[in-house]
């Protein structure tokens, strides 16, 4: 990965392990004067729409002047205003304005949300995306509960804890830095043909229903906070899937497609153990982990779009956008339906239905019409091949050479000696009618 990736990682990672910790300790802090039913609604149902907007007053921000410096100066103001809130929020005796200041904590963390995966879509290669956005959330999802266990496991809930994200979004200030215009990549050569208005609209729909179905079976009150589980252990479960979707996404995104309608499977079975003693541990445990798949699918979707062309870019944080939409309305319908388990199944499995529909006729649009990064570089090695005709060991040298090997290292990798790889590099000049290494290269990009 280049340079600028591993800062937007870092940028992630920190980024989500104080907003997601912020968002716990608040929630703790709203516990003790509000009842679970509550937290549910204002802190989760209405706190994820307040994300989403910010989410979508960051993208007009970008859609106005798309240019990352000033995406970063707007950045550093929303981090200046989100120390300012956190503090507030933990620190006040007033619950009444820990209330009303919890919801523009909500609002900044969709700001932030929306700078980071504006990084994820212009400054890290597509082959690479799933890693960065999967290894960056499990990173804070891990370090919330690294967090949580000094005092008794208590200190997310203590006054101290400010401290603590003061400085680490003072370490997201310091990594920003770090990026610049240069560091931004070149729009993808691959066609936009098939993301008219209508396909995003398409998109965006099926992505809000594969979080609403999902969120629907994994809805667990407010009220198991307390009484049955430690949050941020159950968090740190999520990190497996994180880090196995981002694997599993690179690889190639049709598999992590399926793997994301898969773990809709576990909805159904959360349905059948819905209060069933000694069952919500393991519920809030392997529903985090099945979460990891739906968490960077779906960001990775429109990542992956937006970096096609320079006005697609403020769709970067629309695939979080609609994630959060779905868990939004899930958690809405969870808190209506909870108490009567047949209405929720029968509504659950009727979004099922429609979302397994509308996902695989975008599926063959999205991924059937369309190569691969690894497909569409094995088609740009073939075409120059067939192209001057080179025969198959001059191919396997040419391969290497583009991706800046020396003869020695050429000749360790094919084990042939140095003056055979002297020899087909001579034969591949004098076909494609290059004079040097660098022009071949040149050419074969060009090509």
């Amino acid at each position: 990965m280049k340079k600028a990736a591993y800062y937007t990682l870092g940028i992630i990672a920190i980024s989500f392990l104080w907003t997601g910790s912020a968002y716990i300790s608040v929630a703790y802090r709203l516990m003790e004067s509000y009842t679970a039913l509550d937290i549910d609604i204002y802190h989760v149902f209405i706190g994820y729409l307040l994300q989403i907007s910010g989410m979508v007053l960051f993208a007009l921000a970008v859609r106005r002047k798309p240019d990352i410096n000033i995406a970063k100066r707007y950045f550093v103001i929303i981090l200046i205003a989100e120390a300012a809130v956190i503090t507030a929020t933990m620190l006040s005796k007033w619950d009444v304005l820990s209330f009303g200041l919890s919801f523009v904590m909500n609002l900044l963390h969709g700001m932030v949300a929306g700078f980071y995966l504006t990084l994820l879509s212009s400054h890290v290669p597509q082959q690479y995306r799933g890693r960065v956005f999967g290894f960056g959330y499990a990173f804070g999802s891990i370090g919330s509960w690294l967090l949580s266990l000094p005092l008794g496991r208590k200190f997310l809930n203590m006054d101290g804890i400010v401290i603590v994200y003061l400085v680490l979004i003072g370490a997201t200030l310091i990594i920003t830095s770090r990026i610049s215009h240069e560091d931004v990549l070149p729009i993808e050569s691959s066609s936009t043909d098939n993301f008219n208005t209508k396909s995003l609209i398409n998109i965006f729909i099926v992505l809000v229903l594969l979080s609403l179905v999902k969120n629907l079976g994994f809805y667990f009150p407010a009220s198991d906070i307390s009484d049955v589980i430690n949050l941020e252990f159950s968090r740190a479960f999520y990190a497996i899937g994180l880090i196995a979707a981002g694997f599993i996404n690179d690889i190639n995104r049709r598999y992590g497609a399926i793997c994301c309608v898969a773990a809709l499977s576990f909805a159904f079975i959360s349905f059948a153990l819905i209060n069933k003693p000694g069952y919500s541990v393991l519920l809030w445990i392997i529903g985090y982990v099945f979460f990891g798949f739906f968490s960077v699918y779906r960001v990775v979707v429109f990542s992956d779009i937006s970096s096609k062309k320079a006005s697609f870019l403020p769709l970067a944080a629309f695939g979080l956008m609609a994630g959060r939409t779905g868990d939004s309305f899930g958690t809405l319908g969870g808190v209506l339906l909870s108490e009567s388990i047949m209405p929720l199944v029968l509504v659950a499995s009727i979004l099922f239905v429609i979302v397994i529909l509308m996902f695989f006729s975008l599926y063959n649009k999205l991924y059937n019409s369309t190569m691969t990064e690894s497909e569409r570089k094995q088609q740009q090695y073939e075409t120059f091949e067939n192209k001057y005709t080179l025969s198959r060991r001059e191919s396997e040298v040419f391969r290497l050479i583009v991706q800046g090997l020396s003869n020695l290292e050429i000749s360790g990798a094919l084990y042939v000696s140095e003056s055979t790889v002297k020899y087909h590099v001579g034969n591949i000049l004098k076909k494609t009618g290059c004079s040097n290494r660098t022009t071949l290269t040149m050419r074969f990009r060009e090509n």
